[in-house]
């Protein structure tokens, strides 16, 4: 717990420091923004290694918004009420606080979409539980980012201001489309290229589900209204058990009751027989 909270107020530290050693400088946004994403890169990367992987993708994007959220509070809202002041006493505007409001507010812009995807990734085992997820989950706030892009300039290009800035969405797409390629699952053998498939029923399964899933998903418990102890129930989430035991490999969550890698493949014949239950 402690070391997540360290996660987000040393990074809000260090990002609000460059923001303002270097912000005000010649060429500043341009150096803050690159020192900002290689901060938001090493972050994730200590992220991934030290919690896990659905842990960590939720800890970054909690990180990103508690940032959003300094920065509206300590620097646009008090620079907006300082200008108002001075205005209203017939004082000269110091301009720093319109620039620093706006240097905030823009890096808030492009922290919005990787945050939605970072705060919604727990539905998306695929992506927290893969070997380089702190790679995953940078790609795919960099895709996020482009695509914000787009719509940052969309207005400004429809008034003639800027070039059409249909290539940053297309940077964007096509990197969500490598992530998705690069994320494909492969399939694990299940025995030797010769020997002949195995049918496995309901009779096989029954003991792997009852030890690895009935904690879970069975009569006292029904995590996500699953429930796996009956072979209606079974049949009924079929498809998701073979996705998230045998292809994602996400349950049992951070494999808490020890499944096997050979009952994951005593899963993926019985799901490849047609799910047979009595």
């Amino acid at each position: 717990m402690a070391t997540a909270l360290a996660f987000l107020v040393v990074f809000w530290l260090l990002y609000d420091g460059i923001c303002r050693l270097v912000g005000q400088r010649k060429n500043g946004d341009t150096i803050v923004g690159a020192l900002t994403l290689l901060l938001v890169c090493a972050a994730s990367w200590l992220a991934c290694h030290w919690f896990a992987g659905r842990a960590a993708f939720l800890l970054v994007g909690a990180m990103l918004a508690t940032s959003m959220s300094a920065n509206v509070f300590f620097w646009i809202i008090p620079g907006q009420r300082k200008v108002v002041a001075a205005i209203k006493a017939g004082q000269p505007v110091d301009p720093v606080h319109g620039q620093r409001g706006k240097q905030r507010s823009v890096h808030n812009t492009y922290f919005t979409l990787p945050v939605l995807f970072a705060m919604l990734s727990n539905h998306y085992s695929f992506t927290y539980s893969h070997p380089q997820n702190w790679l995953v989950l940078i790609l795919m706030m960099l895709a996020g980012a482009a695509i914000r892009q787009f719509f940052v300039l969309r207005h400004g290009y429809k008034l003639g201001r800027n070039r059409n800035p249909l290539a940053h969405a297309g940077v964007g797409v096509a990197m969500l489309l490598g992530v998705i390629v690069w994320l494909k699952p492969d399939l694990p053998p299940v025995g030797p290229a010769s020997a002949a498939p195995v049918t496995v029923g309901y009779v096989e399964l029954q003991p792997v589900l009852a030890q690895r899933c009935y904690s879970c998903h069975g009569a006292q418990v029904q995590m996500k209204n699953v429930r796996l102890d009956s072979p209606e129930a079974l049949k009924q989430h079929a498809q998701a058990v073979y996705q998230q035991a045998v292809l994602s490999r996400a349950m049992p969550l951070n494999n808490a009751t020890a499944i096997t890698e050979a009952e994951r493949a005593l899963i993926r014949r019985w799901f490849e027989a047609g799910a047979p239950v009595p």
